[in-house]
């Protein structure tokens, strides 16, 4: 395929760019080249990038940095959540076998440039990469060394502890900072192979998902991934740009400053923006988990501590005692009000009115 029939998300850019530390004025310089407008930097943006422009987003980025080991730098960023409903998917695996077959089978959609193959070779659990495009020596070693990190994060997230006793195989020489990868990768690396490979103990394939009650994970994600794809896709306002940040990470797990940042501007700029649509980032965020905390309660079956916890309340009386500021009843009294409206008897159909005229003859 030529490289303009790849289509990846402007997210990844997003995450180069925080990576890189912009600010709001300089976004056009790491678009450079690209013909795109700064619009595909903020968060909310759908558009997607081709392969040759997502290749010069990144060129661009290393030559701001004047940092030869970019991709590494880079790839510590691309954890499970950098890849939207694929990474929920894979961190709601019930063991590590399915969450690379999920990684395997689902990033194309993401990344179509990359094809990734997972086999089981003797000992060897193998994870192997292909790229689908052309590019330069310095982009393919960014993304090798992108891949490898992808990989040991989604690895690490399913066993909740560093991996121990796997080893990468990469294709490309090795670099004059190859002395930097131990502090990013903890297995050994091995330059210059004939394929792209990060190889994982057999033996942990069939390891359980330590995240827990993964069902229960997965549920809330797709409830969060509905109220993200009804927010407008265009011309967004500030306002919508703080609901969908919001909604694009582990509620609870992001303040106003990390929201600013997600924005590339000030905490005290984003107030100013927000006071000019007549609206607050708090009043924005209770709006948003008030709708959150009815949607968990109308629509699942978790219990109201389950439903706390996934809202990152560590205590659930703060919740009740929240939701009752929200809704002015309990949580309780909420989802009772709501089964009975669902348990009501449809309404007898009205008995049609006979005309008092006399028939026409």
């Amino acid at each position: 395929m030529n490289d303009e029939h790849y289509y990846i998300p402007s997210s990844y850019s997003r995450i180069v760019a925080r990576e890189v530390g912009l600010q709001e004025r300089e976004l056009p310089v790491l678009l450079r080249g690209t013909g795109l407008s700064p619009h595909v930097l903020m968060p909310g943006d759908e558009t997607r990038l081709t392969g040759r422009q997502q290749l010069r987003v990144l060129d661009n980025a290393q030559r701001l940095l004047n940092a030869p080991d970019f991709g590494l730098r880079l790839g510590r960023q691309l954890t499970p959540a950098a890849h939207g409903p694929l990474g929920y998917l894979a961190l709601s695996s019930p063991d590590l076998m399915t969450a690379l077959e999920s990684l395997r089978d689902y990033l194309p959609v993401r990344i179509p440039f990359v094809h990734l193959e997972v086999t089981q070779e003797e000992a060897w659990l193998c994870c192997s990469l292909t790229l689908r495009l052309e590019a330069t020596a310095d982009e393919r070693r960014m993304l090798h060394e992108c891949f490898a990190l992808v990989v040991q994060s989604t690895v690490e997230a399913i066993l909740g502890e560093r991996l121990a006793g796997g080893r990468v195989e990469l294709a490309h020489p090795r670099p004059a900072y190859h002395r930097r990868y131990r502090d990013y990768l903890h297995s050994p690396v091995r330059f210059g192979g004939r394929r792209n490979r990060f190889l994982i103990p057999a033996r942990l394939a069939g390891v359980p998902n330590a995240a827990g009650d993964t069902a229960s994970y997965a549920q809330a994600q797709a409830m969060c991934r509905r109220l993200l794809e009804q927010a407008p896709a265009a011309d967004l306002s500030t306002r919508d740009r703080v609901r969908r940040y919001l909604l694009s990470q582990p509620t609870g797990s992001v303040t106003e400053a990390d929201v600013a940042s997600a924005l590339y501007i000030s905490k005290r700029t984003l107030a100013r923006r927000l006071d000019g649509e007549g609206t607050s980032y708090r009043a924005v965020r209770e709006q948003l988990m008030s709708e959150l905390a009815a949607r968990h309660l109308r629509e699942s079956r978790l219990t109201v501590e389950a439903v706390s916890a996934l809202l990152g309340y560590n205590d659930t009386a703060a919740f009740r005692k929240a939701f009752r500021r929200w809704h002015a009843q309990t949580p309780g009294e909420y989802r009772a009000r709501v089964k009975r409206s669902d348990d009501r008897p449809a309404a007898a159909p009205a008995p049609q009115r006979h005309s008092r005229e006399p028939p026409r003859g």
